[in-house]
């Protein structure tokens, strides 16, 4: 059996938007605020991996590559929302508006780096494979049984999938 998976495209080759019914909903202003996102986020990955390799930062999981999914999915969410990211996940925390001086300290093994700005529901980021998934969805079911419509978004990659904790969560 083939199965056939349709293109959506938003865009083409020259930047120019494909689909009129989504010409009303992505202004300039939007597509501005994505790519100012996008273009910070790169530049904050550039620059660790750089303090890395200069031995200013004790490790550093680059993300490189995955701007548009971490800026994308978090400037979908609202101010009440929660994130829940890995080590690889802190462009989406910081699109999100965590602070980048204390993102640097986490790099660098420091605790303050774990403490969200004020208002901010950004869990720290877990390093053991699928271990933030579980919180997720007790946040999730916490702010269901509240009657919010808050939401909690749990980042993860492929090997969370095998892990016990996807499976719970």
């Amino acid at each position: 059996m083939t199965v056939e998976f349709p293109i959506y495209q938003m865009m083409d080759e020259s930047g120019q938007l494909v689909r009129g019914h989504d010409k009303e909903r992505i202004t300039d202003e939007l597509v501005k605020e994505f790519y100012y996102h996008m273009v910070r986020i790169r530049t904050f990955d550039r620059k660790a991996i750089s303090l890395q390799r200069q031995g200013r930062l004790g490790t550093y999981a680059p993300f490189e590559g995955q701007e548009a999914a971490q800026a994308g999915s978090a400037l979908a969410l609202g101010k009440e929302d929660w994130v829940f990211p890995t080590y690889r996940d802190h462009g989406a925390t910081l699109t999100f508006g965590a602070n980048m001086a204390r993102t640097f300290l986490y790099w660098n093994g420091r605790v303050e780096g774990c403490v969200p700005e004020e208002g901010k529901r950004i869990f720290p980021p877990a390093v053991p494979i699928a271990t933030q998934l579980p919180h997720a969805a007790g946040a999730a079911l916490a702010e269901k049984r509240k009657g919010t419509k808050n939401a909690a978004i749990a980042y993860f990659g492929d090997g969370a999938t095998s892990e016990g904790d996807f499976m719970k969560g």
